[in-house]
């Protein structure tokens, strides 16, 4: 009897024994484990009523203060000071499609779909209208450069040295939804417009500062699909053009040497979306993150590259809502990436955000290399050839980027040291007890 007690002892204390180590290793493995799988956790606004089904178009961070946010929505721009946990409206209260932020993060713009652009040159706090040689006021995208600010709008691109007045650039009687530039001097702009009707939908000018001259696109807008997002990743050192990306009706298309050839690439599980947004790492062109939604079923939301948009994976653990309308991502320690969301059934926004720790960290950037004339078919105009200059480029801390194989492996290191520190207590049990007197 005594013998029996003592072997029932032996094993209750092995499995208490194993059960403690294992309840260690979980907890030591937590952090290594979130890190593998970032997990998007929702933000706190803008909130409208439920009567009102308002659409967040666009989420903003500026470059130098990543906690101050700026919406634009179909009820006008919201800004945040808190990294999007509270949100307050500001005097634009129409319905507003685009904001944008200079690279020093002092001045802010925001276009609207009925009044215009409007300047802010605090930040986003007080803004002021700024139409000035703008002859149509549906202002729907935004993009600044070094020494130029370009807008699309429901007839043509416009263009201004300072932000305070504008200058018709070309493509009037064309409605421009998405806008990037891809060289800075001369100034290289690639346009985009979701048309329906339109033959070519895809623009590109590589002189835009001297000639109104506009160049087709084909090769990545087939049949003049409708284009929704561009996307123009930093040049890293030693590469010879940035990563561009173009995400229209018909999938998402990428570009690796300036726009001269592209290819279609696909999205993990063979999801077919619609590619609303994109945005890349601005201190690495290999990190890029794209969203999306499926026509208005249920199937959207977020994936990630982390080579430059080749090949991709899901990245949506906790997103709030599944159709992503804007992504925008902060150059944080480690990367954070911000999602302006919509719930398709109770028709309402949302926003969130996912610190990415498991995002690969910057690399050496150089300026931007110059980018040839395409030869493509001739609609509209011919185009010039840019000379390099150096992309604006934000510098944040190092990151640590842990391997996707580095938890499971050392889970299963800890799990044999576990099982084999179990064993030879067990053995010096055993070994004790028959030695010990009856």
């Amino acid at each position: 009897m005594r013998q029996l007690g003592a072997t029932l002892g032996r094993r209750l204390a092995a499995a208490g024994l194993l059960f403690l180590a294992l309840a260690a290793v979980a907890l030591a493995l937590a952090p290594a484990m979130a890190a593998a799988a970032p997990f998007w956790t929702p933000l706190g606004g803008p909130a409208f009523p439920a009567a009102e089904h308002v659409t967040v178009w666009q989420l903003v961070a500026n470059p130098t203060q990543p906690q101050d946010l700026l919406a634009a929505t179909g009820r006008g721009v919201f800004a945040s000071v808190d990294g999007g946990q509270t949100w307050t409206p500001t005097s634009i209260t129409g319905w507003t499609w685009a904001v944008a932020f200079s690279a020093s993060g002092a001045v802010a713009y925001a276009g609207t779909a009925s009044a215009g652009v409007f300047r802010s040159s605090d930040g986003g706090v007080q803004w002021s209208r700024d139409n000035v040689g703008l002859q149509n006021l549906d202002v729907r995208a935004i993009s600044v450069g070094t020494d130029a600010v370009v807008l699309g709008t429901n007839s043509g691109v416009y263009l201004s040295g300072t932000g305070l007045g504008w200058d018709p650039a070309g493509l009037q009687g064309t409605t421009i939804s998405s806008l990037a530039i891809v060289a800075e001097r001369p100034l290289g702009v690639l346009a985009g417009s979701d048309g329906t009707i339109a033959s070519n939908n895809l623009f590109l000018n590589l002189a835009l500062a001297s000639s109104k001259s506009w160049q087709a696109v084909p090769g990545a807008d087939p049949q003049g699909s409708p284009v929704f997002a561009i996307g123009v990743g930093p040049l890293a050192k030693g590469a010879g053009n940035p990563p561009i990306l173009v995400g229209n009706l018909k999938g998402l298309y990428l570009s690796t040497n300036g726009a001269s050839s592209w290819q279609q690439v696909n999205l993990s599980q063979g999801v077919l979306w619609s590619v609303n947004t994109i945005a890349f790492d601005p201190e690495n062109p290999a990190l890029v993150y794209v969203g999306g939604d499926n026509g208005g079923s249920s199937g959207g939301g977020v994936q990630r590259s982390v080579n430059g948009g080749s090949t991709w994976g899901p990245s949506q653990a906790g997103l709030p809502a599944s159709d992503v309308t804007s992504l925008a991502v902060e150059p944080t320690n480690p990367v954070t990436v911000l999602a302006a969301l919509w719930h398709g059934s109770t028709r309402q926004p949302a926003t969130a955000k996912m610190i990415d720790t498991s995002a690969p960290g910057p690399v050496p950037l150089q300026a931007v290399g110059a980018i040839s004339p395409i030869a493509i078919s001739p609609p509209p105009t011919p185009a010039s050839t840019p000379t390099p200059v150096p992309r604006h480029h934000v510098t944040a801390g190092p990151r640590i980027s842990i391997p996707a194989w580095a938890p499971p492996a050392a889970a299963a290191v800890l799990l044999v040291l576990i099982v084999a520190t179990v064993m030879g207590l067990r053995r010096r049990r055993t070994r004790l007890d028959a030695e010990a007197p009856p």
